[in-house]
């Protein structure tokens, strides 16, 4: 239940900034110098106060902060590119053993949802099946 409300809430907060849309095309257009799932800059001048992030360029070119593309692809659930829909490969984001942790606890939170969900469907529909051949 809390990955869905946080799914839900990064599909909120990216569609609000516009750099993002759940149905197509963006709002608004992406600069270099924008991270599109936050809406910050993505490098801060020297001069300027901010803390300094490191940067992930994925594969259609688009460049994010790391915490949030990686917020985006494994808190969020999403597999795509928060401004084109292009697909991340997150192998190549991670490249130690220890940060694919969080993906395979994420994918294991889906396999026991679906099966928590679909269990009582699919006993159903065998316990009707068994009812209409007279096989109780």
């Amino acid at each position: 239940m809390g990955r869905d409300f946080a799914e839900i809430c990064s599909d909120y907060m990216a569609s609000t900034i516009g750099y993002y849309n759940m149905g197509g095309m963006p709002s608004r257009s992406l600069t270099d110098d924008i991270c599109a799932v936050c809406g910050q800059k993505i490098l801060v001048d020297v001069d300027e106060e901010g803390i300094i992030e490191d940067t992930y360029q994925l594969s259609c070119n688009h460049i994010f902060h790391e915490f949030c593309i990686r917020g985006w692809c494994i808190v969020g659930k999403k597999q795509t590119c928060p401004y084109c829909n292009e697909k991340v490969d997150l192998k190549r984001m991670m490249n130690n053993p220890w940060e694919r942790t969080h993906v395979l606890y994420g994918q294991l939170l889906d396999w026991l949802r679906y099966l928590v969900a679909w269990q009582p469907i699919i006993i159903g529909i065998v316990h009707g099946i068994n009812f209409t051949l007279g096989l109780e």
